[in-house]
């Protein structure tokens, strides 16, 4: 298990800056379909993980055969956002390495999801099923860009977007389990939210 502190790098408070740094970066690179693949990304990557927060914590929907309840959202961005900023930083350096670099983020990203969260936060289960949705998310977007015209990126605009991150890893962690908590009891109608120990026992 990696030191504590590491885990804020996985959080949204973290994750929601790197999703817009990459956002600025492709703007900067001056191509408006990159942009959109992005954004469509970040939608087909996000929307399950809300949803089976919603539909576990509102109805107490889970696999048991699985030990899932949730896809983890920490695994997901962790794997989506560490791969895609490390293909777009390599790409500025030697547009060669972009796929090795995008691989060999892939590996690090799973080993953060099984060895950090999962033992932090998640059954594995739900950290692979958090994993498998970043990595097909970062894969498919970064095929994407293969097609599209990507200029360089100025170098004063990564170096602002690195530090942005850095800086977003001392923001306070996002009560995003309690907004889901509230909104999924909202919508069921349940005086409380399901809570995974008591789902397990």
């Amino acid at each position: 298990m990696l030191p504590d502190g590491l885990t804020r790098y996985s959080d949204l408070a973290v994750m929601l800056p790197a999703a817009g740094v990459i956002a600025v970066w492709l703007l900067a690179g001056r191509s408006p379909r990159a942009l959109l693949a992005w954004l469509v990304t970040l939608g087909a990557c996000y929307l399950p993980v809300a949803l089976s927060k919603l539909a576990f914590k509102g109805w107490g929907f889970g696999i048991r055969a699985l030990d899932l309840t949730v896809i983890s959202g920490q695994a997901m961005n962790a794997t989506l956002m560490l791969v895609v900023l490390t293909s777009l930083l390599a790409r500025q350096i030697r547009p060669a390495w972009r796929w090795p670099a995008a691989l060999a983020a892939l590996a690090v990203a799973w080993w953060y999801g099984l060895l950090q969260i999962a033992a932090a936060t998640h059954p594995v289960s739900e950290a692979v099923a958090g994993c498998l949705l970043g990595t097909a998310g970062a894969l498919l977007f970064l095929r994407r860009l293969e097609g599209l015209a990507l200029r360089r990126i100025p170098a004063g605009v990564l170096l602002l977007g690195l530090l942005a991150i850095g800086a977003a890893t001392e923001a306070p962690r996002l009560p995003v389990e309690v907004w889901l908590d509230r909104l999924a009891t909202a919508l069921s109608g349940r005086p409380a939210a399901f809570a995974p120990r008591a789902w397990r026992d």
